[in-house]
């Protein structure tokens, strides 16, 4: 398939998709189409009671009917008011219906963005997916709201005036149709140029949402390695990539708007003036001054829509360009789960022959382990050995290449992941704060789970000291990622979230290495109390707190090298001693 066919399959995909949407509010679209035509109507309606009034009445031979004069200037005031009128409740009706078009489009992409696989959020920085959701939403918005506004304006005026111009003089329309070809062209060449520019502005401004992005998170890091200069010159750099293509895009905009539609619209002018003149000094024919009149007011206000369909060019470019980014993110393969309910989990687990790679390298190899219900199985190993994937598989993050995960004797790949991810619950070694409050970050607005509930799983976890601390206890505000709380505190939060959940499964994933000894000991007592009668699978950072697990797993570069009892890899001599016996040295130093 060629380029230029493969551009036509796209653009169809698109517009299909597009009047899709557009059907969801079609009743409003067609009613501020139907308000838009009697605005147009309206609109050269007031001038050709001018007219009448010019060629009928305000003549020298012509008896002045002072009544009759006055009723045409107000009905031509009411044609004027009524314009106003319809032309309001025309942007009215097609705003309305374009914020109700982009709140579907919104919620379409964020709902397909929670179904992606983990490997996309891997890939594509968290600025360009906030910038496809909300910035390129915003130029389809516009597509509504404006660009469709003032072409359909144009469309109808252009329309009603010219078949105004045939009734009243043929000739008239011959003339006012002598540009059109030549506005055509200006307006193909500005609509390729303004796609092309347009095209690269949205994805150099994508670029520089996720740089922006990116900096503010990563702000302490700058701050502490001095690197403020060379981040500033990163940015600069793109921005001024950004601002490059817009200049490139007012260029285009100041060179085909006004200044072309402009000129043909005072050669126009000009021509009807000497069409006029000629026929009065010739007495070859006669053309009314009420005529000339219309003509001119007919081709200011032609020339004026078609400025402001010109100068929307550029945003319906925008608005397809940035149609294209959410329909791609729109059609990117979603998690292809299973139809099976799980079943109501005891904390039975099994990995059977798993082998996974992100890319190329396995990271895990040959995988096999069975966690019975009510264990506790820790893992260990150094760093990239593989634990912190069995936790993402676990969760069903990301599919094994080879092998397969069971979850009470049922594959992982078979089931409806929601249906047995609500039987889990995770505590990360970063723990993730939203804005709210601590009561919100524990229950996650969750309606059976109480205040009482809550409390009682932050003081379990060692949260007493917390409390006091704070003066509005759990209704303590949280800004975003829980700035103002220490690692350790918001590890205790996150703790009491995943203990308030009361999961049949609970996974930490190394969840005590950003706390001090003190509420590390005060944690790992109220983990104890609540791994009874519930399945715990720990990745151990320090070995000290994993020495009452059931069996602890040794990874090592993606495979099982000992598995056993504290005491009994103790015994063997092997890689989990030798790291054991040197964090114990760590320790006593």
């Amino acid at each position: 398939m060629s380029n230029s066919a493969r551009q036509v399959k796209k653009d169809s995909g698109r517009q299909n998709r597009l009047l899709k949407y557009s059907l969801k509010a079609k009743y409003t679209l067609l009613q501020g189409l139907l308000v838009t035509g009697l605005a147009v109507a309206s609109n050269l309606l007031a001038p050709y009671l001018v007219k009448y009034l010019l060629d009928n009445e305000l003549q020298a031979d012509v008896t002045l009917r002072v009544d009759f004069i006055i009723l045409v200037l107000a009905a031509y005031m009411g044609t004027i008011f009524i314009s106003v009128i319809m032309r309001y409740f025309s942007t009215l009706l097609l705003h309305k219906a374009a914020n109700k078009i982009a709140m579907r489009i919104q919620i379409d992409a964020f709902s397909h963005v929670q179904k992606l696989p983990v490997e996309f959020f891997d890939q594509l920085p968290a600025g360009q997916v906030v910038s496809r959701i909300t910035n390129d939403t915003k130029a389809v918005r516009v597509l509504y709201q404006v660009v469709l506004a003032q072409f359909m304006m144009a469309g109808i005026s252009a329309a009603g005036i010219y078949i105004s111009l045939f009734l009243i003089d043929p000739t008239l329309l011959l003339l006012a149709l002598i540009p059109l070809p030549f506005l055509y062209i200006i307006f193909r060449d500005f609509k390729s140029k303004s796609a092309k520019y347009n095209r690269i502005y949205r994805r150099k401004l994508s670029e520089l949402n996720s740089n922006l992005n990116e900096n503010i998170q990563g702000m302490e890091v700058i701050s502490s390695l001095g690197k403020e200069k060379q981040i500033y010159l990163e940015f600069s750099a793109i921005n001024d990539q950004t601002y490059e293509q817009g200049r490139n895009i007012t260029k285009l905009f100041s060179y085909s708007a006004y200044n072309a539609t402009s000129t043909f619209q005072y050669l126009m002018l000009a021509a009807v003036l000497l069409y006029f003149g000629y026929g009065h000094l010739s007495a070859a024919y006669w053309v009314p001054i009420g005529t000339l009149y219309v003509f001119i007011d007919y081709m200011f206000t032609l020339f004026s829509q078609i400025n402001n369909a010109m100068t929307r060019v550029g945003d319906l470019e925008r608005a397809r360009s940035a149609a294209d980014h959410i329909f791609e993110l729109l059609d990117m393969t979603t998690v292809q789960e299973g139809k099976i309910n799980a079943p109501l989990a005891t904390g039975s687990i099994a990995f059977e022959n798993v082998t996974f790679a992100y890319q190329e390298e396995a990271v895990l190899k040959d995988i096999n382990f069975q966690v019975e219900p009510g264990q506790t199985v820790a893992f260990v190993g150094h760093t990239g050995s593989g634990k912190s994937t069995i936790m993402n598989l676990l969760f069903a993050f990301y599919q094994p290449q080879q092998g397969r995960i069971l979850f009470e004797g049922v594959s992982l790949a078979d089931m409806d992941y929601k249906t047995f991810r609500k039987q889990m619950a995770i505590v990360l070694q970063d723990p993730f704060l939203f804005t709210g409050t601590v009561l919100s970050n524990i229950t996650l607005n969750r309606e059976d789970i109480s205040r009482d509930d809550a409390k009682r799983a932050l003081l379990e976890v060692g949260g007493k000291m917390l409390l006091e601390r704070l003066e509005n206890g759990l209704d303590t505000e949280v800004i975003e990622k829980g700035t103002g709380f220490s690692s350790g505190e918001r590890q205790l939060i996150s703790f009491a979230r995943a203990l308030a959940h009361n999961p049949r499964i609970l996974v930490l994933d190394e969840a005590t290495s950003s706390v001090d000894s003190e509420t590390e000991a005060a944690i790992q007592k109220g983990m104890r109390r609540l791994e009874k009668g519930r399945t715990t699978l720990i990745i151990a950072h320090r070995l000290s707190t994993i020495r009452h697990a059931d069996q602890i797993i040794v990874l090592d570069k993606g495979n099982i090298v000992e598995r056993g009892t504290h005491d009994e890899l103790i015994a063997i001599n092997g890689i989990y001693r030798a790291m054991y016996e040197a964090q114990s040295q760590e320790d006593r130093a």
